[in-house]
């Protein structure tokens, strides 16, 4: 007999958030958002910055379009590339669990965990607006928080994509961001709407140039990056379901 989707989401689920039991874990995050914030409070200068760039374009540019992207495509590999291995494979795979219900209850584990741990840095810069007294603060804030929110649900499932690809993900990662977005995603033409960091800084642009409008609204931009997501845990789903997982390796 099979279990239940919801017994597959609580094995995902207790294989996933013991991670954020771990002091180790949490010295590490606090860690990287403290560099992040100090950053952050060494280039803005009271809603202004060196170059005449203001809090929301540094946030934009150098945390939602490149820190948040690669962390996020990292941990939703690692993650996914952890349950690959013997220990984990022997243990889940030999259960009556089915490939594609697994990989999509790990990925909502790993992104509920990956909300959680992404509050942090996020904290930490609104902290940073509010000591350099940034206007618009707060009316910017609910608007940055959906852009990190859908930043780490695309980039994690990507990143679970190439991890049920090759060991090798970053390869395939590098190769994304320099022919998508750094390449498509600076092109003046529709085609910049494959990108996905684009499509999060048109949502942000009224953020960034108070006198202009933003590509897009944040109702288009979700469901855009939401389906975005769906399709890449798909075609995941897919593959994982065809892969032969090797055992640990015997004894001679």
């Amino acid at each position: 007999m099979k279990p239940s989707l919801s017994s597959t989401w609580g094995g995902a689920w207790r294989l996933t958030y013991r991670r954020l039991w771990a002091p180790k874990h949490w010295l590490v995050i606090a860690g990287a958002s403290a560099l992040l914030a100090l950053l952050c409070h060494a280039t803005v200068r009271e809603g202004r910055a060196v170059g005449g760039h203001g809090f929301f374009p540094w946030v934009t540019d150098t945390y939602v379009s490149l820190l948040l992207p690669i962390f996020a495509f990292i941990f939703g590999a690692g993650a996914m590339r952890d349950d690959l291995g013997a220990g984990v494979a022997d243990y889940a795979f030999t259960r009556p669990v089915s490939r594609p219900a697994y990989l999509i209850c790990k990925h909502l584990a790993h992104l509920a965990c990956a909300q959680l741990d992404f509050l942090v840095p996020f904290a930490a810069l609104l902290a940073v607006g509010a000591s350099r007294h940034i206007p618009g603060l707060g009316a910017g804030a609910p608007l940055l928080f959906l852009a990190q929110a859908l930043t780490i649900a695309a980039f994690s499932a990507f990143g679970f994509l190439c991890a049920t690809l090759t060991s090798r993900y970053v390869v395939i990662g590098l190769v994304y961001a320099a022919a998508v977005e750094a390449g498509l995603g600076n092109i003046p033409t529709e085609l910049n709407r494959i990108s996905l960091t684009h499509q999060v800084r048109g949502m942000l642009a009224p953020l960034v140039s108070p006198a202009g409008a933003g590509a897009q609204g944040p109702l288009a931009t979700t469901l855009q990056l939401l389906l975005w997501s769906a399709a890449m845990l798909a075609v995941a789903a897919i593959v994982f379901s065809r892969r032969e997982l090797a055992g640990p390796p015997r004894d001679a």
